[in-house]
């Protein structure tokens, strides 16, 4: 009779392994302690009886640290008896929207957060906050100061200096932290609609916003469908990354819009709103995308529609589309140099034949 070998748990660095035999008709429950693959095993009714290997003897498994006295040796997590300073830039869309940006300076790596001061360079319009302690998943606390409305001078690149002190620490601890300033581009926005293999099944389709060739490389996306903005959970939006090619850099990202084709179908409108500090005093831009102009579109699309684009502005579409206004003029002087042709050759038959009245006839 063939019986499963004993399931061993071992936990690598900590010295503890859980056995557990577990047979039908067995008493026997888990134990601890070490035990050898040449064991026979045992139980009621079990003389005689030989263990079945599994076909993968082993497989590691991550355990996340759950608090300082759950965490094994090789989880490494940070020692607690070294304090050290994190200073974080303002979030992109306090600086698009509200104009409101705030630094933060976190001192992380405490036993105790009792002690903790900050202070900061510029002091700024308004007070530094200090935020509750938190405990991370090592045990550590970690104490922030929070500077608000500081998106000015971060704009124009002021370096704001953060010291921090603490019981834990010997001496301050100082932390620097500036806007990076360099060549700045204009993002270009591009909506897709969804894909003809999509639209076929009538299920969800996808809308895709493209933006590309901006730099700094920090960009905020967004979707409306009609006025009504979504939530982030309703679409995915990649991280920045770097475009190839020379020169200065430049940058892309996409994100993606999943949607009822029921609403496709019925004609929603659908925005991709992009936010970059190139845009100017408006900090935004968007596109608009109406309907999907192919017969293939739904099975009851009678009458394809145009694509409605409500697009960046005019300075903008001239970039899009360059020579587009030469196209007026081009035709004029086509049309001119037509007719001083026909003009032309209409002279030189006139000239070669002569007048009507000074032809001679013939003589007899």
């Amino acid at each position: 009779r063939l019986l499963p070998l004993p399931l061993v748990v071992s936990f690598p660095g900590a010295g503890h392994r859980l056995v557990c035999n577990h047979f039908a008709g067995s008493s026997e429950g888990p134990r601890e302690g070490p035990q050898g693959a040449g064991e026979p095993a045992t139980g009621p009714g079990l003389e005689g009886a030989h263990r079945r290997p599994l076909s993968a003897p082993s497989k590691a498994v991550s355990v996340p640290c759950q608090g300082r006295g759950l965490c094994p040796p090789h989880c490494q997590c940070p020692s607690c008896d070294q304090p050290r300073l994190s200073l974080h830039p303002p979030a992109l869309e306090d600086l698009l929207v509200t104009s409101n940006g705030s630094l933060t300076c976190t001192l992380s790596g405490l036993k105790d957060p009792k002690g903790a001061s900050f202070s900061w360079t510029p002091s700024g319009e308004k007070d530094a906050i200090q935020k509750a302690p938190k405990r991370d998943a090592c045990g550590c606390y970690s104490v922030s100061s929070v500077l608000p409305g500081c998106a000015a001078p971060w704009n124009s690149g002021v370096t704001f200096s953060c010291t921090a002190t603490h019981p834990e620490s010997k001496s301050p601890i100082t932390g620097n932290i500036s806007k990076l300033l360099g060549n700045t581009f204009r993002p270009q926005v591009h909506l897709l609609p969804p894909p003809s293999e999509e639209l076929a099944l009538n299920e969800l389709v996808s809308l895709t916003c493209l933006v590309r060739g901006f730099s700094p490389k920090d960009v905020l996306v967004r979707w409306q469908q009609g006025t009504q903005e979504l939530p982030p959970e309703k679409y995915t939006t990649w991280k920045s990354l770097k475009e190839p090619g020379r020169g200065s850099p430049t940058f892309a990202v996409t994100s993606v819009l999943r949607v009822d084709a029921e609403a496709w179908k019925q004609g929603d409108k659908f925005s991709c709103v992009v936010g970059h500090e190139a845009l100017g005093p408006a900090n935004f831009t968007e596109k608009t995308i109406d309907r999907l102009a192919d017969p293939q579109c739904l099975a009851d699309c009678r009458q394809p529609l145009p694509w409605l684009v409500l697009d960046l502005p005019q300075e903008d579409l001239e970039e899009d589309a360059p020579g587009a206004g030469l196209w007026p003029t081009t035709v004029t002087l086509l049309t001119l140099f037509l007719l001083s042709l026909f003009y032309s050759t209409a002279l030189t038959v006139t000239s070669v034949r002569g007048p009507a009245d000074s032809r001679e006839g013939p003589q007899y």
